[in-house]
């Protein structure tokens, strides 16, 4: 993989200051986090992470990480319950490329996210966060 093939956008627990910040991201970018946007819906799954759907014209509101290696930008297809091998209905979330934006609204380019699966969205029903942006903990 490339350097620009371990850029992802996050808009949950990966967020810096998120639950899983220190454990999956602290010290393993290549570059800070950089605040962006992508199109899709965002939702509060009631399990302590939100879910996203790239349906929608809405905002959802991030970061774009740049990892350092690919090793550490892998250890996110753990955590996400992503397998490349399997079929994309087996999996919690796919990986997929969407266009990123600044929050200003200029195209960034592309960038893997982490899209729930509809089994997924069926089994947590979640709630649609109107602003898109999942609230970060930053006391944690």
């Amino acid at each position: 993989m490339s350097h620009s093939d371990l850029r992802v956008f996050v808009y949950g627990t990966l967020k810096p200051g998120g639950h899983y910040w220190p454990e999956f991201c602290q010290g393993k970018l290549s570059a800070e986090p950089l605040p962006a946007k992508i199109k899709g819906s965002l939702y509060d799954l009631g399990i302590g992470y939100p879910g996203l759907l790239l349906n929608s014209d809405q905002w959802v509101q991030g970061f774009i990480l740049e990892f350092a290696t690919e090793s550490d930008f892998l250890r996110l297809d753990y955590l996400e319950g992503y397998a490349p091998d399997r079929p994309e209905s087996e999996n919690e979330y796919n990986r997929l490329k969407v266009p990123c934006f600044s929050p200003e609204g200029k195209a960034i380019g592309k960038v893997w996210a982490y899209e729930m699966t509809a089994g997924t969205s069926t089994r947590h029903q979640g709630i649609l966060i109107e602003d898109g942006n999942w609230p970060v903990n930053t006391s944690a």
